[in-house]
């Protein structure tokens, strides 16, 4: 279980302009900050790559298909352009086969391809590989409902937010990441599943047998930070959430 990549981040390039002049992209942020997080939490630097093209078109690179098998970990960032560009969803759906084909779309009860909403779109348009995914909501709906990104550029509170949730995902990641460790360095009976199909159910189902892991369930737009308060509070306290 050996790849030249921990992560490869996958995102609509329109998702990555500036707002004005002189601002660092989101994306760009994005990538920078789950950089250094990472590495404070791990202890080492991430090898985290992505796409740098400039172009908006979608035509699909053989250069990145070659790619997924050596990747450990997906990011996708959902927003609408993500949905309507066939390359974002031919990476999703590449780095899929070559999971499955390898060592699985999971390892132990971990999966292996992360949801990151940038911005509020259908449940229902979701693509299929990423339904069962609960994922990590960069954005919270106001009081008129209408749903608001957290950005750095947007104050000091949207900030915060966003930092936040930042964190709960570095965690993550640097969970999976140590399950990789922990199964190469296993000499018992392999904990890894491969499935023919994407499990519906598994990524969110506890194991009766793992005593402390808690299901967290899903909440209503506008209750996220309360349930993200509460997941921590569980992982603070040595529970697997």
């Amino acid at each position: 279980m050996t790849f030249e990549h921990d992560i490869f981040i996958s995102y609509a390039h329109i998702d990555n302009l500036a707002l004005e002049t002189g601002q660092e992209g989101w994306i760009d942020h994005f990538h920078k900050a789950l950089k250094i997080r990472l590495a404070q939490l791990r202890g080492e630097k991430p090898r985290i790559w992505r796409d740098l093209k400039l172009n908006g078109n979608d035509y699909f690179s053989d250069t990145i298909l070659e790619q997924f098998p050596k990747v450990a970990l997906l990011v996708s960032i959902l927003s609408p352009r993500y949905l309507k560009s066939e390359w974002c969803i031919r990476e999703l759906e590449h780095f899929y086969d070559a999971a499955s084909r390898a060592i699985g779309v999971r390892i132990a009860d971990k999966s292996r391809i992360f949801k990151v909403i940038k911005t509020d779109v259908p449940f229902e348009k979701h693509p299929e590989v990423l339904k069962p995914l609960i994922g990590y909501a960069f954005y919270e709906a106001d009081e008129a409902g209408r749903p608001r990104e957290f950005s750095p550029i947007f104050g000091v509170e949207s900030k915060h937010r966003y930092l936040a949730k930042l964190e709960d995902l570095a965690y993550d990641i640097c969970k999976t990441l140590e399950a990789f460790e922990v199964a190469a360095e296993s000499l018992e009976a392999p904990i890894i599943q491969t499935f023919d199909s994407f499990p519906t159910e598994s990524l969110t189902q506890a194991s009766a047998d793992d005593k402390e892991q808690i299901y967290l369930a899903e909440v209503p737009i506008g209750l996220e930070d309360a349930r993200d308060q509460n997941r921590r509070y569980l992982e603070m306290k040595g529970y697997e959430v």
